[in-house]
């Protein structure tokens, strides 16, 4: 279906939803308005469906919402931070050195974006670490077309019970999530 045939389909259920509930806020409101207020209720119906939000009220009229913890987690992307922080370590970092010349940005570009998918923590532009194996990586940055002659793995202890690199990371990820943490904790209400 084509824009125009949608906004003349929404055109059309505007004018009937004022024939069949006239009442003086719908005599009064524009298009744009019950667009909105439509739209946004919709959509606040799919996330109650997918169990994202929770309804403070079961009263029709009270539109106060909570996210759920469900929600929070999607919104995180499907992983909390606080407790991959958590869970049992081998006291072993694994770091991703590269040197990528400047004329392929691209692949630069790539490796980085792999690397920040998998939550792997960056210490400077081209070096970054994460607290997992990294077996998988071996594989596919071997496989790849990147020349491994620029990229360097290691697998490393720390001195100081790795204190500087956890409180590095720690702090990048809280300063990463600290926008976000704010408006998604359990509990965080979304109002009218």
């Amino acid at each position: 279906m084509g824009p125009k045939t949608e906004e003349l389909l929404n055109i059309l259920l505007w004018s009937a939803d004022l024939l069949v509930n006239p009442s003086w806020r719908s005599l009064f409101e524009s298009y744009e308005g019950w667009a909105y207020r439509n739209g946004l209720l919709i959509q606040i119906g799919r996330l109650e469906q997918r169990k994202w939000v929770t309804r403070k009220s079961k009263e029709r009229n009270d539109r106060v919402y909570r996210l759920s913890a469900q929600g929070r987690l999607h919104a995180l992307g499907g992983r909390d931070p606080e407790a991959r922080w958590e869970r049992a370590w081998d006291g072993r970092w694994r770091l991703v050195i590269f040197d990528i010349p400047s004329g392929q940005n691209a692949e630069r570009e790539w490796l980085r974006r792999y690397l920040r998918a998998r939550d792997f923590g960056c210490l400077q532009n081209s070096v970054w670490v994460t607290p997992d194996p990294m077996e998988e990586e071996q594989r596919t940055l071997a496989g790849g077309s990147l020349n491994v002659e620029s990229i360097v793995l290691l697998e490393a202890h720390t001195c100081a019970d790795g204190q500087a690199v956890s409180s590095k990371l720690k702090l990048r990820r809280r300063n990463s999530f600290a926008g976000c943490r704010r408006s998604v904790k359990p509990g965080w209400l979304l109002s009218e």
